[in-house]
């Protein structure tokens, strides 16, 4: 959590002050509150913020709502906010709100709204609302079950670096689902995914079965890849 709310703190001071100097203020203010742990005085400050239109503040506010941090646990309160932050563009507002209706906390269980909310952020770039839109269509649960398109989701997210995805690549080529059962391509994305999951367990699988040849094939790709923003 923290992490997060620092990180829209350096956004804000970086945007040349797009928003009036009371809300940067106040927007300030709460992260400040936050870091101190004073979770009541931060929830006063982004709701300051917050009313006066700050995304960044509706976002960080809708958090608190979820977590139960300086008041009570309200998900529909946070389902309002991040509506307003996800409107203006927010795209982590936009990734949690659909978590909210994938999950139907704060509102009726609506895959639909889900995809609609995550498909904004995947387009804008955001690797979280890439994978789990990858997750939907490879599980079948929200939509119709598509590995192609499940594999296009977690291609989008793995190319930024996102382990989740890389593994869940591996699992496709090495089921040959969606794509053709290729283990030197399974080997890359697990290795690439770490120790994210079972990655570790289904490399040590892939080995047994692959060759020597295979299995330095697979490791040559691992090491030259990069992520899309290193390329």
């Amino acid at each position: 959590m923290k992490p997060v709310i620092r990180a829209f703190l350096i956004l804000v001071c970086l945007a040349g002050l797009s928003s009036p100097l009371a809300m940067a203020g106040d927007f300030e203010d709460g992260v400040a509150f936050y870091e101190n742990e004073n979770y009541v005085a931060a929830l006063a400050a982004f709701s300051k913020a917050a009313a006066k239109g700050n995304a960044d503040a509706q976002f960080n506010l809708g958090l608190m709502y979820v977590n139960g941090e300086g008041t009570g646990r309200d998900y529909k309160k946070a389902m309002a906010l991040y509506q307003e932050s996800a409107r203006q563009g927010n795209v982590r507002a936009q990734v949690n709100l659909g978590r909210m209706y994938a999950k139907g906390l704060g509102v009726p269980q609506d895959y639909g709204q889900a995809i609609s909310w995550y498909k904004k952020a995947a387009e804008a770039g955001y690797a979280d609302a890439q994978y789990n839109l990858g997750v939907i269509y490879a599980s079948g649960i929200g939509a119709r079950q598509d590995f192609r398109m499940a594999l296009y989701y977690f291609q989008l997210a793995a190319d930024q670096g996102n382990a989740s995805a890389q593994y869940n690549i591996g699992l496709l080529y090495f089921k040959g689902n969606g794509v053709k059962k290729n283990l030197v391509e399974a080997y890359k994305w697990f290795t690439l995914a770490g120790s994210y999951n079972d990655a570790v367990f289904y490399r040590g699988y892939a080995e047994r079965v692959m060759s020597k040849e295979q299995i330095a094939e697979a490791r040559q790709l691992a090491a030259q890849w990069k992520p899309e923003t290193d390329k």
